[in-house]
């Protein structure tokens, strides 16, 4: 998957030995707080007017804005800096050459860059919510990367003068409706108008030879007329999801189109097939060669009839064709592959396909039963998922994982003479009935029998390693599972009111996606794939009791989010897949032993979040929470206050002695009590250990022995209240050493 990913979980570096404030300098200015390393802001957080102070040369919000924990009114330069200035709350540099920042919350509807502008700075006017309407005269430049993104801007003018323009120009722009564009520009770059989906129209520039890879990627209502100068089309989804039809200057020498798709000028590769032309497909025999990114995710193809001389098909190329009834092989098809790409969902998504049809003929592939086989029937290829009766040929050896999607079948046979595979029940597992191979989709319970080691066939599968984040697997298999049991005797698993577990029950293993009401997360549970509930469409309230991230796409009946005491972190995405099918919650508790937020603002814009007042201490991006009401209401939710924690407490200090540690503080009077912790890795902020829990709030001092630190001293108290029941931490404060 190709998209921008967020920062999931996040560190914070801490490097004295003895320091007596918790976090890296920050400077504070209305209710904006930015962080500042080398004269550079590197981000900011808050809402109202941004002040650049003195000193400041570098101006870097980029990362705060795409995590909307920024929402600018305005800037404000302190007088004496060399580097910036103002006009109207927006931010330029000195001589007024390049515009930095347009305030992404600053109201008003239409904005006009003046020529006196050589460059627009990239991300400029990214975000903003209220501008529809910008205008750049004639005289600026170049435009940089990111520069609209994510902005709410509906028409935009760039002259001529325009030469040099960044990637992702206009990315995830969805009500941008039309762009006047007469820059003199090469290219249109990577991602300059990905995920505009409102574009219905674009003129490209004669000048332009070239289009990028997700140049146009999920322009759905756009009507493409390449020029007669362009060369190059990226095969990496230039047009992917995109494109209501193709036109081609007739006098353009290397690409054409015939009824709205796009070939190659020859003919003899299809490049891309519009993602909204409906109804079936004749491919002409001209074509050689097929882009693989020509019909993924085309959700209105009904049918497609390869071309007579195409010898190689990769079927992943068909991937998300949901509505695709019928394919057509041609008799000289010889090699059907599935491509070096991961199955994100199984079955290539193709729910519908009824039929497949390869001539008799055909020397490689053969079809018994409707499914797809390699001659011999040792190999299954593909089959259709919308069918009843899935009959297996009994030489059949080889069932690639994830063959088949949300299928219908109602029941599955093999022979018994087959030395692979078995049916028990309508399902079909391998010889040992160790691993289930196929699983019907119209099944609402299931027991695991006691053999069963292996269910993966019916897990979501989200990878968490920083180099490859993503979803390798989606189950579309078990999609109408409301409640799983497993056998007594089964040594991997155990089943509590239909939810699936390991052994000892510290994995969640298996939620059934059609479960309805409410369901808490045992404490005795460690272990969650992040992709655990995504589409579990029937869960209606969710109570999590672990610091873990979670995925909640597709949980639509999902009303009422919970963290429990105890969770120090909250990290959720509620549409981590940006498909528009992610949870829209209506209530989310945090806890009072709440340290980490780490949610956007797409977990559904009706949320009204509940909370204590002065909990909380780091933001996603690690710069420190001011409260947790302003990062609520920053990120555009409703906020409920549950009552409020002690204020951070003052001159602590802790005196170390021979063999003891003597802490001391001043009383808070708001506090039922205090406790003294540290961290035993540094940078580790989820691993605290407690050295001492004081009872009672008046209490000023107390001591423990040194070696309960060894040779740490970086030792931090906080106040508690009890309200209702619960201890309601407030923000730490570092305590300062004296030896």
């Amino acid at each position: 998957m190709n998209k921008k990913l967020p920062q999931r979980f996040f560190l914070l570096a801490i490097c004295f030995i003895c320091i007596g404030v918790y976090y890296n300098y920050i400077e504070a200015f209305a209710s904006i707080r930015v962080k500042v390393e080398n004269n550079k802001i590197v981000r900011a957080e808050g809402n109202g007017v941004l002040a650049i102070g003195k000193n400041i040369k570098v101006v870097y919000l980029d990362t705060s804005l795409w995590k909307g924990e920024l929402d600018i009114t305005g800037f404000k330069v302190d007088s004496g800096n060399k580097y910036f200035t103002i006009v109207d709350g927006v931010l330029f540099n000195k001589d007024k050459s390049e515009l930095v920042y347009y305030p992404n919350a600053k109201k008003g509807a239409s904005y006009t860059v003046k020529k006196t502008v050589n460059t627009i700075n990239g991300s400029a006017f990214a975000y903003n919510k209220h501008l529809k309407d910008i205008t750049i005269k004639n005289g600026v430049k170049s435009i940089g990367f990111d520069a609209f993104a994510y902005s709410n801007v509906k028409n935009v003018t760039i002259p001529g003068s325009i030469s040099s323009i960044g990637g992702g120009l206009f990315s995830g722009c969805k009500k941008l409706e039309k762009v006047v564009c007469d820059a003199d520009i090469s290219s249109i770059t990577s991602g300059m108008f990905s995920g505009c989906s409102s574009l219905k129209t674009f003129k490209i520039p004669d000048s332009v030879i070239k289009i990028m890879e997700f140049a146009f990627k999920g322009c759905k209502e756009l009507e493409v007329k390449i020029g007669k100068n362009i060369s190059h089309i990226s095969n990496t989804e230039a047009f992917y999801d995109a494109a209501v039809s193709f036109e081609v200057d007739k006098d353009n020498a290397f690409y054409k189109s015939i009824n709205g798709v796009l070939y190659s000028k020859d003919g003899t590769k299809l490049e891309y097939y519009p993602y909204k032309k409906a109804g079936g497909y004749i491919m002409p025999d001209e074509v050689l060669e097929i882009n693989n990114m020509a019909f993924i995710d085309n959700t209105f193809i009904t049918g497609i009839t390869l071309s007579n001389n195409i010898k190689e098909f990769d079927i992943y190329s068909l991937y998300g064709c949901t509505s695709l009834e019928s394919i057509v092989f041609p008799e000289g098809i010889e090699n059907i592959i599935s491509g070096n790409r991961e199955l994100t969902r199984s079955g290539y998504n193709l729910r519908s396909l009824k039929e497949i049809y390869v001539p008799g003929s055909n020397a490689k592939y053969k079809i018994y039963e409707g499914c797809l086989y390699s001659a011999g029937y040792k190999k299954l290829c593909l089959v259709p998922a919308d069918c009843e009766s899935l009959v297996i040929h009994g030489n059949t050896e080889e069932i690639p994982d994830g063959i088949v999607c949300q299928n219908k079948f109602k029941e599955i046979k093999i022979p018994d003479s087959n030395p692979y595979y078995t049916v028990k029940d309508n399902i079909l597992y391998d010889k040992t009935m160790s691993k289930i191979i196929i699983f019907p989709g119209t099944l609402e319970t299931y027991n695991v029998p006691a053999t069963v080691s292996d269910v993966s066939v019916l897990l979501n599968d989200f990878c968490t390693d920083p180099e490859d984040e993503g979803f390798e697997k989606l189950d579309n298999m078990a999609y109408n599972l409301k409640s799983i049991t497993a056998d007594a005797g089964n040594s991997y698993f155990k089943a509590v009111d239909g939810v699936l577990y390991n052994k000892d029950k510290t994995e969640l293993v298996l939620y059934p996606q059609k479960r309805g009401g409410a369901y808490k997360i045992p404490k005795s549970v460690t272990n969650i794939n992040p992709a655990v509930f995504t589409y579990a469409t029937g869960l209606e309230e969710l109570t999590v009791t672990r610091n873990k991230f979670l995925v909640l796409n597709g949980c639509s009946a999902l009303k009422k989010l919970s963290y429990a005491e105890g969770v120090t972190v909250v990290s959720v995405d509620g549409d981590w897949m940006e498909n528009g099918d992610g949870v829209q919650l209506s209530r989310l508790y945090l806890p009072g032993s709440i340290k980490t937020l780490a949610f956007d603002n797409n977990i559904g814009k009706n949320t009204t979040v509940y909370a204590y007042n002065n909990t909380g201490e780091y933001g996603s991006g690690k710069i420190p929470v001011k409260d947790v009401k302003t990062y609520v209401t920053g990120l555009g939710y409703k906020y409920k206050s549950l009552g409020a924690a002690p204020k951070t407490v003052k001159g602590g200090k802790a005196v170390i002695s021979g063999s003891k540690v003597k802490v001391s503080w001043k009383t808070l009077p708001e506090a039922d009590g205090y406790r003294i912790s540290y961290l035993p890795e540094a940078g580790n902020i989820y691993n605290e250990t407690v050295l001492k829990n004081i009872s009672g709030g008046k209490k000023v001092s107390c001591s423990f022995k040194k070696s309960k630190i060894g040779n740490k001293k970086k030792i931090y108290i906080r106040a508690y209240k009890n309200i209702n029941g619960i201890k309601v931490f407030g923000k730490p404060a570092e305590l300062k050493c004296v030896i």
